[in-house]
C-alpha cells in the first residue's frame, strides 16, 4: 500500500509540462544548429565561389594576352588549353552552385520540420492550459 500512497505525489500535469519544455528546448537547439549550418555552408560556398571566380578571371586574362600575341603556332595551342580551362571553371562554378542549392534545400527542409514540431508543442501547451 505504501507504493500507492507515494505515487499520489506524482503530478501528471507537471510531468507533461516538463516533458513539453524539454522537447521544446531540444527542438530549439536543433533549429539553432541548422541555422548555424546554413550560415557555415553559405560562407564555404562564398569562399569556394570566390576562388573559382578568381581563377576564371586569371585564365580569361591569360587568354586575352595570348590573343594579343597570336603570331606563333605555340600560341594557338595555349589558346585552346586556356579555353578548355575556362570552360572547366564555368563547369565547376555551376556544380558548386548546384551543390550549395541542394545542401541548403535539405537543411531548409529540416528547419521547416523543426518549426512545425515546435508549433505543435505550442498548440499542445495551449490545450493543456485550457484544461
Amino acid at each position: 500500500m505504501d507504493y500507492y500512497e507515494d505515487s499520489s505525489d506524482f503530478d501528471v500535469e507537471d510531468f507533461l509540462e516538463d516533458s513539453c519544455r524539454r522537447q521544446e528546448r531540444r527542438l530549439e537547439e536543433e533549429l539553432e544548429r541548422i541555422e548555424e549550418q546554413l550560415d557555415q555552408r553559405y560562407q564555404l560556398f562564398q569562399e569556394s565561389l570566390e576562388e573559382l571566380t578568381s581563377s576564371l578571371e586569371q585564365a580569361v586574362d591569360e587568354l586575352n594576352e595570348e590573343y594579343q600575341s597570336f603570331f606563333s603556332g605555340q600560341s594557338e595551342e595555349r589558346i585552346r588549353n586556356l579555353k578548355r580551362e575556362i570552360e572547366e571553371f564555368y563547369r565547376l562554378i555551376r556544380e558548386e552552385r548546384q551543390s550549395h542549392w541542394s545542401d541548403r534545400q535539405r537543411l531548409e527542409k529540416e528547419r521547416r520540420e523543426l518549426l512545425r514540431e515546435l508549433e505543435e508543442l505550442e498548440e499542445l501547451d495551449l490545450v493543456s492550459d485550457l484544461l
